[in-house]
């Protein structure tokens, strides 16, 4: 595509977010939104209406659209393989929710497909593209902090066993694959490298899903510890200690505000990138950019990070016993 081109998405999915996509849209440049697609008939005009989308149609609409660029996946997990795999086919760019894929099975496959067709494929880990952690990075690699000795995150929230996404095992519930792959992602950028050694445990529920994991990795010369839960909450914080100080960052996944304290925990710096947007669209604009410079795979999150994520995280199912029942 040209890098004149205004890029068109489309959306599969109309649950929460879908939402924060189509609501963070407004702030993308050279980008349109054209059209939304779901199960429900009836939920997608309304989000149509909404959100001022152009169409609201059915998924075999939506992957042969003569006026759509690029898909946006938003379903549950289980769904994204199929999914993904059609869109690729009919030529569009995806942008696939988290995890990409339940399996590293899956994940390779798309990769060819997408490597066969020429056609752009980024998993949706919208934290890779968050400016505080960028911000944290680069404190880190300026020695603000000493060398990086142990990563902590934990992404724990109570839920409901009447939540379906969650709890089913048929659509790949459990903390795991839902939330714990932000803390293992977080851990993945600041290392940027397989760990050494993979030690998880977990609770299984009775219907087969992880209701929490406990990740430790070994990295050689620094530390991680992930935790993650649907049946409690948690702090919810990622914190980055080094030999002379330590990165707080609130809502890591997320972060709006992050501080920097000395060993003594004083307030050395903070940043606040002052958003008042969910922070979706720097994912959203970085995509775009990549498509109108004729990109098929993401300088950033690239095919090799996505590889990592399902490598640990398969690591940790094959640990701690999660198989779901379509595998």
């Amino acid at each position: 595509m040209k890098e004149s081109s205004t890029i068109r998405w489309g959306i599969i999915g109309a649950g929460k977010i879908a939402r924060a996509f189509a609501t963070d849209f407004q702030y993308l440049q050279n980008a349109e939104l054209v059209a939304i697609a779901s199960r429900n008939q009836k939920k997608s005009i309304a989000f149509a209406a909404e959100f001022s989308i152009p169409e609201a149609i059915n998924y075999e609409n939506l992957f042969n659209h003569p006026g759509i660029d690029a898909i946006y996946i938003a379903t549950p997990h289980n769904f994204h393989f199929e999914q993904a795999s059609l869109a690729i086919r009919a030529g569009k760019a995806v942008l696939c929710e988290k995890p990409i894929t339940v399996n590293m099975s899956e994940y390779q496959q798309l990769i060819a497909l997408a490597k066969q067709e020429k056609v752009f494929l980024m998993e949706a880990m919208w934290s890779y593209f968050i400016p505080a952690l960028q911000v944290a990075k680069n404190w880190i690699n300026n020695g603000l902090i000493g060398d990086l000795k142990l990563i902590q995150a934990d992404f724990c929230f109570p839920s409901e066993p009447t939540v379906e996404r969650l709890w089913n095992p048929a659509l790949a519930g459990g903390a795991l694959l839902d939330i714990g792959i932000y803390p293992i992602a977080f851990a993945n950028y600041f290392m940027n490298r397989m760990p050494a050694s993979i030690r998880a445990s977990a609770q299984l529920s009775t219907t087969g899903i992880d209701e929490r994991t406990g990740i430790h990795l070994e990295y050689g010369s620094t530390s991680a510890n992930l935790y993650t839960s649907i049946v409690t909450k948690g702090t919810n914080t990622g914190y980055l200690f080094g030999t002379k100080g330590y990165i707080k960052l609130p809502s890591f996944w997320r972060s709006i505000t992050i501080e920097r304290f000395n060993n003594e925990d004083e307030l050395m710096e903070t940043y606040s990138d002052g958003r008042t947007t969910r922070g979706f669209h720097f994912e959203m604009q970085h995509v775009t950019d990549c498509l109108r410079q004729g990109l098929t795979e993401s300088p950033v999150m690239s095919f090799e990070q996505s590889m990592r994520l399902q490598e640990i995280m398969g690591e940790v199912r094959k640990q701690i016993g999660l198989r779901f029942p379509f595998e």
